[in-house]
């Protein structure tokens, strides 16, 4: 029988849950994958939360795994990257979409936009989403103004109305489209790009440092994997960084999906973040990312080390994944049209075997150096590797 043993940092993405929120869903959706991976799987202990002052919270808990001739324990360590998030919504409305303006400016007059265009011309698009959003509530506010003008000559009550229903598309548009949140990632993107917010970077140094250190006690028999959803995916790379710095012969692990890295990496400012993928991408680290055409949120079709021009390096082997092939037809119609529940389906159970999964990889018997070389999960044949690696030894990690 095979035993793994294995240490995943996991990083969510931008989004405001706690780690208690990430925790039960983590759980539920690996019990929904579980079985269509043939696995038995059961928690081992109870989260354990940890939180020091100006830091965010780290969860630990620990899942064991079985299957026919096989069995997995892997221990978690979950950041709380939601209580950064936290920081930037939790701010007044109008400082929300100012910030959110000044960001999206900023990325368009550095070319940051166009170098978007250039390497994912979907993800360019959900740019523009937020300021087609503006638009369309300026253009609906000043309609409706203009139609009461045609009415009252009084230049009040076309202003009165023009706000009122400015207002309500707003809070509209923050509701269904998550507008504010929308915003608050961006400024976040330009924060982190620019490195605006000492305090942030504060909390992201913590997460760096700490993970790192984790990393650096792993027994040499224990497989290490970060783990990384959208944003988190600028940690995933920073923590590698650091733990490279410890012990470069190691080899490591890293899954990034539906990856935002290049969101801010692509800006002319980022050099720090595009220095910690070059080191990544030339040591022993196998990198696996796993992208969506049906994702707008991901650079669909990038390659982070082509992308970012970083020679003599290794590319990630990029994963093609079909969120139609995991899932029964009713659910994939219910979620399809939801492109933030779609961005999520990364980090969500299957219905169906694939060559991704998120659980599966994280949880499962495969060692992610024979994913890696693989190019997914074995038995998988919905995800189209677009680059591969050569390993010329599969080391004990």
């Amino acid at each position: 029988m095979s035993v793994i043993n294995r240490l995943v940092v996991l990083l969510p993405g931008f989004e405001h849950m706690p780690v208690e929120a990430h925790h039960r869903r983590f759980l539920r959706e690996a019990a929904k994958t579980a079985p269509v991976y043939d696995m038995a799987l059961r928690e081992d202990g109870a989260l354990k939360i940890s939180s020091a002052e100006d830091t965010v919270s780290v969860g630990e808990f620990r899942l064991q795994t079985t299957g026919p001739n096989w069995s997995a324990q892997t221990d978690f360590v979950l950041y709380g990257l939601g209580d950064i998030n936290l920081f930037y919504a939790s701010r007044n409305p109008i400082a929300r979409i100012l910030s959110g303006i000044i960001a999206l400016i900023d990325f368009i007059i550095t070319g940051t936009f166009f170098r978007f265009i250039a390497t994912s011309w979907r993800y360019a698009l959900f740019f523009l989403y937020p300021l087609v959003i503006m638009g369309a509530i300026l253009g609906l506010a000043f309609g409706a103004g203009g139609i009461v003008w045609q009415f009252s000559r009084e230049a009040m009550a076309p202003l009165a109305i023009s706000v009122i229903v400015a207002l309500a598309l707003l809070v509209l548009a923050a509701r269904r489209m998550h507008f504010l949140l929308l915003m608050d990632d961006w400024t976040f993107a330009r924060d982190m790009a620019r490195d605006r917010r000492p305090d942030i970077t504060a909390k992201l140094r913590y997460v760096i440092a700490d993970a790192a250190n984790r990393i650096s006690r792993a027994p040499a028999t224990t497989e290490v994997v970060v783990a990384a959803h959208s944003m988190g995916a600028i940690c995933a790379l920073q923590i590698l960084d650091k733990a490279l710095q410890k012990n470069s012969s190691r080899r490591y692990g890293l899954l990034t999906v539906g990856s935002s890295l290049l969101k801010i990496a692509l800006h002319p400012a980022a050099e720090a973040l595009r220095s910690s993928v070059e080191k990544v991408a030339r040591s022993r680290t196998l990198w696996v990312d796993a992208q969506s055409l049906t994702d707008p949120m991901n650079f669909y079709k990038s390659n982070p080390v082509r992308d970012l021009n970083i020679s003599d390096a290794e590319s990630p082997v990029l994963v093609r994944v079909r969120f139609r092939n995991q899932l029964c037809d009713e659910t994939y119609k219910a979620i399809k049209h939801n492109f933030f529940r779609v961005h999520r389906q990364f980090v969500y159970g299957v219905e169906k075997r694939s060559a991704y999964s998120w659980h599966a990889i994280l949880c499962g018997p495969e060692c992610f150096s024979d994913i890696a070389t693989s190019g997914g999960l074995a038995g998988g044949c919905t995800a189209h590797v677009a680059s591969s690696i050569k390993i010329p030894e599969t080391a004990t990690v």
